[in-house]
Order: C-alpha cells, then sequence, then structure tokens
C-alpha cells in the first residue's frame, strides 16, 4: 500500500507550482514537508542574491526549499560559511555532493574561485548541473582528496543519489549492498602544484571519516596558508589526528551546534553535532566568535 501511495504521489502534476503558492503564504512543519518532494529547479536566496539548484526529490533539496538556506539544514554552518566565504577569494569544497557549499560561496562572493571535489560519478553529474544552472565557474572534479595520488576503493551504495560513501567496508551501514568502486584521488598539495594555486582561503572537508588523511595531504598548503576549515568529525579518533596535525599551526576549534550555536572548545572529539571550525585567531575575531 505505501509503495503503491508513493507511485501515485509522484504522478501528481504541477506539485511545484503549488507547493511554490503554499510556501508564501506559510511553512509547513518538517514532518509534514518531508513528504511534499517534487523534481524541478528551485530558486534559493542569501539577502539580495540568488542561485539555483536542481530538486531531484531528496531531502536536502526539499529541506532547502521549504526552509530556506538558513531555515534548516546545517543553518549554523550555512550561515557561518556565508561570512567566510564573503572574505575568501579562492574556496575548496571537499566532498562537495551536488555543490551547495560551493553555489553559496560563489553566490555571495561571484569574483572568489571555488573548487569542488566529488568522486562519485552520479552525484558529480548533478553538481555539474547546479553549476551550469547559474552559469557559475566553479571548478567541478571527479576526484577525491586523500594523502596519496592514485586510486582507492570507496563502498558505494545501489540507490539513485548518495549524500555519503564509506572507505572502509565496516563503516558501511548497509554492508550486503555495498558495491565496491573505484575512485582517482589525489593530495590537494598536488593539485595545488600542478594548477598553481598559491593561496586557499577556505576548505569544506565532508568525506565520511576520511577528513584526517584529506588534511594529511594538504599540510603543505595548510602551513603556507592557514584557511578557515569547516570540517565534519564523526569520530573522536579523526578529531584526535586532524588536531595532531595542525597542533603547530595557531588554530582556534569551535563546535558548531545546528540549534544552539557555536562555542570555542579545548579539543576537536566527536559530539551530538559534527561540523567544527578549524580558524585562525585573527578569523575568529572577525567573525565575532572569541568570548572576552
Amino acid at each position: 500500500m505505501k509503495n503503491f501511495l508513493k507511485k501515485l504521489y509522484e504522478y501528481i502534476p504541477f506539485k511545484q507550482s503549488m507547493f511554490v503558492l503554499v510556501k508564501k503564504i506559510f511553512t509547513p512543519p518538517e514532518f509534514i514537508y518531508k513528504h511534499l518532494h517534487f523534481k524541478g529547479k528551485i530558486e534559493l536566496t542569501i539577502e539580495d542574491s540568488k542561485f539555483y539548484m536542481m530538486h531531484h526529490g531528496f531531502q536536502l533539496e526539499n529541506d532547502l526549499f521549504w526552509r530556506g538556506v538558513l531555515g534548516g539544514w546545517e543553518k549554523e554552518s550555512l550561515g557561518l560559511w556565508i561570512k567566510l566565504s564573503k572574505q575568501s577569494n579562492v574556496v575548496f569544497d571537499i566532498g562537495a555532493n551536488t555543490g551547495i557549499y560551493a553555489l553559496i560561496s560563489k553566490c555571495v562572493q561571484p569574483s572568489s574561485k571555488v573548487y569542488a571535489f566529488e568522486p562519485v560519478k552520479r552525484v558529480y553529474e548533478k553538481l555539474l548541473l547546479n553549476n551550469k544552472l547559474n552559469n557559475y565557474d566553479i571548478t567541478s572534479l571527479e576526484l577525491a582528496a586523500s594523502n596519496f595520488s592514485g586510486e582507492a576503493v570507496i563502498y558505494d551504495s545501489d540507490t539513485p543519489h548518495t549524500y555519503s560513501v564509506a572507505v572502509n567496508k565496516k563503516l558501511d551501514s548497509s554492508q550486503s549492498n555495498a558495491i565496491e568502486t573505484k575512485i582517482k584521488t589525489i593530495t590537494l598539495d598536488l593539485f595545488c602544484e600542478q594548477n598553481n594555486i598559491a593561496k586557499i582561503d577556505l576548505m569544506k572537508i565532508d568525506v565520511e571519516t576520511h577528513e584526517a588523511e584529506v588534511i594529511e595531504g594538504a599540510l603543505g598548503i595548510i602551513r603556507k596558508c592557514k584557511p578557515s576549515i569547516l570540517i565534519e568529525i564523526l569520530e573522536s579518533q579523526i578529531g584526535e589526528n586532524v588536531e595532531r596535525l595542525i597542533a603547530d599551526q595557531g588554530y582556534l576549534f569551535f563546535n558548531i551546534n545546528e540549534n544552539e550555536g557555536i562555542k570555542q572548545v579545548p579539543h576537536i572529539q566527536k559530539s551530538d553535532v559534527h561540523n567544527y571550525l578549524l580558524c585562525q585567531p585573527n578569523v575568529a575575531e572577525k567573525m565575532g566568535l572569541l568570548i572576552n
């Protein structure tokens, strides 16, 4: 019965037009709007600017459509990213998925050079589409950043889309259905050298427990430029490894609670909320993150 209703819902015409009208009147609560999805191009606004994304009927796009960029999904992280992007000329989005962070950077700072890394082919194609929808010049790369350059194996799922893939089969929640997939990897230090990139101002790293390896492969450019880094930490061991790698670089650590705000912490470790900002004291002061 459930599958029948889902199939029936797919054939309802003009869903997007109806939902746009509904949204102008009120925003339904999440337990309702999570069922009100559709497929089509959506417009997202940030202050006086706007950009577009293709809604593929998945959770992230649906949340952005109904709640806006700063109203729902990772709202504190996105708000901080907007502020950081406005003062960044070179931005790296590592584990870009369909590109929400990269798109925001380009939207609020059109002159910036944005690089988006996404190794999963079907997801990478959606990233390319979103770039094309906006006529942006985001450099989109079907690559995974790591601590070596070459090939690696990830464990993917047989679904139309994925928000995460595992580099370790034990970490995949659907092990029996995990599909071994070869991807190309590169260190960010080598990538910067090959492409004559002398500076990175801002990075986002969301690579499902592979964050420390990304940092390790970027230590040269990190030591040189000390970019601000928005990073996901799913395990305390990963946090410890990241902290060890950048221990002598003067970074401050800020835990991002999407509902309660941002607070400075002494160490990077697993928490109920996964995102951290790693930045230099002058950046933290400019962002108003330091509490006297």
